[in-house]
């Protein structure tokens, strides 16, 4: 069977994963239980500096306007108690997320010191038994005299031996060193890096980094962020190093309106470039900065740490009581939230996944650029604006300031590829994005799907519900909540729908089946004399995709919904 099931109920109220990464279509139809954590709350202290703008009040969407949990299939419960009502997330620090690695340690920004770097500990002594007595003795005219210049040739001496010379010269004194060539011959410069000293070699500071001498080529970090979005912290990032955002690597996105903090990865970026290059985005914070051989993979972590708090409670004690001792206990239906689809009403981002899937590529188009009410980007507003009512793509993209943002992206994508090539706009979306569309269609199919399930078999294990088989069990796992940044390897890391669904034009894609097939980890359909050896928190619900096993009973269901929106349980697309 495909990687593409989803879990009705899992037993970590953390979301607990599993090392296995491959299998990202997965989700358990419900959760239980709670995290602990006793960890000290003292470190890393966060000075959250208000513009003037922020501290007036900001106009809030009319509730009318905003999608609502029964638009999106969660109309069922798993407890029988009566419920009460309160406000989740009224204010962004009443939802915090902390990632927890695969160690079970919990991530908290704590300090923001630089690593330092395989220099600071050189043993000068070591290293002069690398280099000839000669050579040597030249550098030690560094120490003797350090305004002095001195040239070294290295014509016979290989480029391992000519690293240890610079080295050593910017150890004994605070100098640049270059290697030139001059007449066929190769010779190392050193000249004193003071002000005062004139440069007449014309000789440039060497600041790239010996990786091979690090802990490893990627370096991690958490992210703190504040109310921002994981996608778009890390565009605005990108932005200031000046790198496309696929390269960066992390485990799981994280909430908009909330507290997060999380690992990140980058290949080959020095900590200070990463540490100078946050500090003029509002509202991130990095720091805890490693150097690891790896990089982070989807999935890669245990589960997160929420931190709660519900105003406007609605309700007794006892109701208060049982519902906290039904969740305790019992768990809940594990439905794909808000948070997927959006929150306006009338441009959900499932309805745009619907279109790609259909190929409707002009309609995808006009949902992402259609003007939405209550923008709270002006410039964004009136592009959207402009180009509904003119459809000048150029003039559109020309009222946005952050060029990093969707919409700039696809309005450039509309300039280059013109009205008639909607594929080639499209592809001028990061494939991440793309892919969030898409998974956000999964999801909304899946949430029908499973209230169907329960509302019509309650929540007692029956015959042919799926379950993963006890050998595959490592390889699960449990949520489909994040989209990778880096499009140039992760086709394998993330859920597959189909050959088409993973590059818009599918001749760009190259992965074969066969490969696939081995990251698909392995389910059963219970029979009668299995049910006892169960619970809802085994049973998994698929997405619908590529290579899907659904439970014998449900298949009809996704025909039948599938077959509403002009499509088929493959999600193939009839591209031309």
């Amino acid at each position: 069977m495909s990687a593409d099931n989803t879990v009705l109920a899992s037993k970590s109220f953390a979301g607990q994963k599993h090392r296995n990464n491959k299998n990202r279509n997965i989700r358990r139809l419900g959760q239980k239980g709670g995290y602990q954590n006793n960890s000290d709350r003292r470190g890393f202290k966060r000075n959250f500096e208000q513009s003037p703008g922020e501290t007036a009040k900001r106009n809030k969407l009319d509730v009318g306007n905003r999608l609502k949990e029964c638009d999106l299939g969660i109309t069922e419960y798993i407890g029988k108690h009566p419920g009460f009502s309160a406000i989740i997330k009224e204010r962004y620090t009443d939802f915090h997320v902390n990632e927890i690695d695969l160690d079970g340690q919990v991530a908290k920004l704590t300090h923001q010191d630089i690593p330092s770097d395989p220099d600071d500990n050189v043993n000068i002594e070591d290293l002069r038994t690398m280099v000839s007595s000669a050579i040597w003795d030249q550098l030690q005219v560094l120490k003797e005299n350090p305004s002095e210049s001195i040239q070294i040739d290295v014509t016979n001496i290989d480029k391992a031996e000519r690293r240890i010379i610079h080295t050593i010269a910017q150890n004994l004194a605070n100098v640049i060193s270059q290697t030139t060539v001059e007449d066929d011959k190769k010779f190392i410069t050193i000249i004193p890096h003071t002000k005062n000293i004139k440069n007449d070699h014309k000789i440039r500071k060497d600041n790239r980094v010996d990786w091979k001498r690090r802990d490893g080529d990627y370096c991690h970090f958490l992210l703190h962020k504040v109310n921002m979005d994981t996608i778009d912290t890390l565009n605005q990032l990108a932005t200031n190093l000046r790198i496309r955002p696929n390269n960066f690597a992390y485990s799981g996105t994280k909430d908009r309106r909330a507290w997060t903090t999380q690992w990140v990865s980058l290949r080959r970026v020095d900590a200070r470039d990463i540490l100078r290059a946050c500090k003029s985005i509002h509202g991130a914070y990095v720091g805890n900065f490693k150097y690891a051989k790896n990089s982070l993979k989807l999935g890669m972590l245990r589960g997160n740490q929420f931190k709660i708090a519900l105003r406007n409670v609605c309700g007794t004690d006892e109701e208060i009581e049982q519902a906290m001792t039904s969740l305790r206990d019992n768990g809940f239906i594990n439905y794909y939230g808000l948070q997927r689809f959006g929150t306006v009403a009338s441009i959900p981002t499932h309805e745009i996944g619907k279109r790609l899937l259909q190929g409707k590529w002009h309609e995808a188009i006009e949902l992402i650029l259609k003007p939405r009410p209550g923008e709270q980007d002006k410039e964004l507003a009136e592009a959207r604006q402009i180009y509904a009512e003119t459809k000048d793509a150029h003039a559109a993209y020309a009222k946005i300031k952050r060029i990093d943002k969707i919409e700039a992206r696809l309005l450039k994508g509309l300039q280059i590829s013109g009205e008639k090539n909607p594929l080639g706009a499209l592809d001028s979306i990061p494939r991440n994005i793309r892919l969030m569309y898409i998974h956000a269609y999964q999801s909304f199919v899946w949430n029908r799907i499973v209230s169907r399930r329960i509302k019509q078999f309650g929540t007692n294990v029956i015959v042919g519900d799926l379950v993963y088989d006890k050998q595959s069990q490592e390889n699960i796992t449990d949520e489909t909540t994040n989209y990778s940044l880096n499009d140039s390897d992760d086709v394998r890391e993330t859920d597959v729908i189909s050959i088409e669904e993973i590059n818009i034009d599918p001749a760009a894609n190259k992965t074969s089946e066969e490969s696939l097939d081995q990251n698909f980890s392995t389910v059963k359909s219970l029979k009668e004399e299995d049910l006892p050896n169960y619970t809802l928190a085994d049973v998994v619900v698929p997405q619908p995709g590529w290579k899907v096993t659904y439970p014998s009973y449900a298949k009809a269901w996704y025909d039948e919904f599938l077959a509403k929106d002009e499509l088929t349980t493959d999600l193939k697309q009839n591209n031309k």
